[in-house]
């Protein structure tokens, strides 16, 4: 497998991820930040996720310039 098709499924798969862990909820979510709803809001962990997401794709689009 080429290392871009690797980079792009690991780009696919971390983003799968990602979108899991910002759907769900859980005691270790922590307090809300943002409410949007009574229902729907940003958690403390959220931000996490997100920069960490973030920080993975700024790795793979270093990568991919560097892959032939």
């Amino acid at each position: 497998m080429s290392p871009r098709l690797q980079l792009a499924a690991g780009a696919v798969l971390v983003s799968g991820i990602t979108v899991e862990a910002l759907a769900g909820s859980s005691r270790l979510s922590g307090p809300v930040i943002i409410t949007f709803s009574p229902t729907h809001g940003v958690h403390v962990d959220d931000v996490a996720v997100v920069l960490a997401w973030l920080v993975c794709m700024v790795w793979v689009v270093r990568q991919w310039r560097r892959s032939p």
